[in-house]
């Protein structure tokens, strides 16, 4: 049997440990070649050891991980092994020193101080896929083989018995294909072809929408004005650059506060966003491998007995059950920290009986109007009279340091922040709704896709307080001016301008250099991927399209697999045996796609990777 992974990043590395293991455990004893294709090598583009060291991760080094463990719904054998900060520990220098890496000092570093509450580089998550890939290679069966093929895949056809994979250079026979292709690009917009054209015709400088990693703005110069579009994980990482990298530096004053020491090399920095708000810092992890709050209203029972019946509920109840469970763990963490009087078994209890929301309860035990969660100010968190640059100047440092303080209170103490850690524990379930079609195609496009989404970003999918922190020493620090909401940016004479639509005064900003800080969206329909593009183009596959209850359809953009194995699925709408394609590819045809594996909570990723082992050894 021949199999081509193409893609070398985490998803891949977790098929191929688990096709192993599938291969160990069932005694397959037929040979086992296993093509693994990706240009960037072990890790592929996003998680290259080599980049910049400041870039780091979202998640904790303690809460990433490429192993099985007894949370997995899986078939398969549990192949357990270190997290990536367990690894780190016990390994990391011996595997570092041995390998010879670009940024070698940085990385034992990086070693010397990691713990608990620490988050990697993205290059110390890139070597311990090496790492992961090397420990698969020395302990494969006789009758396995694995060669690494660092080639761009540009094309698969598919014929009565087997899979062609063609190569800029070469052209494979396969039996079985894993595509797990991560971050995409997208074409330029109209309205981003005008700006590149005229940073053209003007000696200006345009990054488009890309990853941060592989753009250069080691050419920006100190004197340099710089508009940054966008307040998401790019714009950190861009900060990080501008500023850290060369050569400014972040201390503590003698009040604790984080300040920023110039080095001379740094651009003068405006920024905003459509909402004009970073992402909420996540809060200080205060809870073991695989500790979760109860899930009450979003159930594992409750979901599962959804699709194992099939079961669709409205869009309102599903938005609800979400808003409830984040709800019961605000008010049962308020009571506890402010309400000693309260029973707090009791009052849980009361708020988990109850599917008519909260309001009589808490009134009934006395929760003060003062104390009650709005959902629209967590929405939308700047108050009215924020009407020009100079009160949302003052608005937003006391909104960062505010930030910064309910992080640092904890995610299973403080009210705000344990809130917050429920939406991201519900994402299993929540993933399970989308995967299996448990809401109508209307309530999907309308209560997820145009609404859930931005919020459960904007709340959820933050940086590390530590960001927050910096972001704010920056502006005190006079580089960086956050410019308020609904940003618009523009041209004007030989430059580009920027302002708030939402501000009274329209306060402009002009830079030289603009920077679109966001990451290409997932969309097959719409993207530079020539694999992706000739799949669709030969009717290999197709992209995933609601109908909607007017007689209109709604293209995701994503690719259409199957509910459980993650198999393609081509224009007539016939399964493409064993061509699984999982990742950002499908994204919308699941549902947060992106991410690294957290053991000890049923990871949806290590699931497929287990679903897809169990398929190919069912051939």
């Amino acid at each position: 049997m021949k199999i081509a992974l193409i893609g070398a990043g985490p998803r891949n590395l977790m098929a191929l440990e688990r096709l192993v293991c599938w291969g160990i455990s069932t005694n397959y004893s037929a040979n086992v070649e296993i093509l693994l294709f990706d240009p960037f090598g072990i890790g592929g583009r996003v998680w290259n050891p080599d980049q910049n060291h400041e870039l780091k991760m979202n998640s904790l080094a303690e809460k990433i991980t490429l192993f099985t463990d007894q949370s997995i719904e899986m078939a398969g054998p549990v192949h357990e092994g270190p997290s990536l900060l367990d690894w780190a520990l016990a390994n990391g220098r011996s595997f570092i020193e041995e390998h010879q890496y670009h940024h070698q000092k940085l990385l034992l570093n990086e070693l010397a101080n990691l713990n608990k509450h620490s988050y990697s580089s993205r290059a110390l998550f890139g070597i311990y896929q090496q790492w992961f890939y090397e420990q698969i290679i020395n302990h494969l069966p006789d009758n396995f083989s694995v060669t690494l093929r660092p080639e761009w895949v540009t094309n698969v056809k598919k014929d009565a018995q087997q899979y062609t994979v063609i190569t800029q250079d070469a052209a494979y026979n396969v039996d079985v294909v894993s595509a797990a292709l991560g971050e995409g690009n997208n074409p330029l917009s109209k309205e981003e072809r005008q700006l590149q054209d005229f940073a053209a015709a003007h000696q200006l400088k345009y990054v488009p929408i890309a990853y941060p990693a592989e753009m250069d703005v080691d050419d920006v110069a100190a004197s340099d004005h710089v508009i940054i579009r966008g307040l998401g994980l790019s714009f950190i990482d861009y900060l990080a650059e501008l500023t850290e990298r060369r050569g400014g530096t972040f201390h503590r004053d003698e009040h604790g506060n984080l300040t920023y020491t110039r080095s001379g090399d740094e651009p003068t920095i405006y920024a905003s966003s459509r909402r004009g708000l970073p992402y909420h810092a996540r809060g200080l992890d205060q809870k073991a491998v695989g500790e979760t709050f109860p899930r009450y209203f979003l159930s594992d029972q409750y979901v599962d007995d959804l699709v194992r019946q099939h079961q669709v509920i409205s869009g309102e109840e599903f938005i609800n059950r979400i808003q409830w469970d984040v709800e019961l763990t605000y008010y049962v963490t308020l009571a506890q920290n402010s309400y000693p009087e309260i029973d707090l078994t009791a009052f849980e209890a009361d708020l988990a009986a109850s599917t008519k929301g909260f309001k009589k309860i808490l009134d009934n035990y006395g929760i003060a109007a003062k104390d009650r969660l709005n959902w629209e100010e967590w929405k939308n968190p700047i108050p009215k009279d924020v009407n020009d640059a100079a009160s949302f100047t003052q608005f937003i440092k006391t909104y960062l340091q505010q930030d910064v303080g309910l992080a640092n209170e904890g995610n299973s103490t403080a009210p705000f922040t344990s809130a917050i850690e429920k939406l991201r524990e519900l994402r299993t379930n929540i993933r399970k709704v989308v995967t299996y079609r448990l809401i109508s195609a209307d309530d999907y496009v309308e209560q997820v896709l145009k609404h859930f989404n931005s919020l459960n970003s904007f709340l959820a999918v933050g940086p590390p307080a530590f960001r927050i922190e910096q972001i704010l020493a920056l502006i005190k620090s006079g580089i960086l001016t956050l410019i308020g909401p609904d940003m618009r940016v523009e041209t004007s004479d030989d430059q580009f301008m920027t302002y708030s639509n939402r501000l009274a005064d329209h306060q402009q900003y002009f830079g030289n250099v603009l920077i679109e800080g966001r990451l290409p969206q997932p969309n097959a329909a719409n993207n530079t991927n020539p694999l992706v593009n000739n799949l669709l183009q030969q009717g290999l596959a197709r992209i995933f399209t609601l109908q909607l209850r007017d007689g209109s359809s709604y293209q995701t953009g994503a690719l259409d697999v199957t509910d459980d194995t993650a198999e393609l699925i081509d224009q007539n709408g016939n399964v493409v045996s064993h061509f699984f394609v999982w990742g950002l590819p499908t994204e919308k045809r699941h549902w947060l796609t992106n991410g690294a594996p957290i053991p000890g909570v049923n990871d949806v990723r290590l699931r497929i990777a287990d679903r897809i082992a169990a398929q190919i050894f069912a051939k």
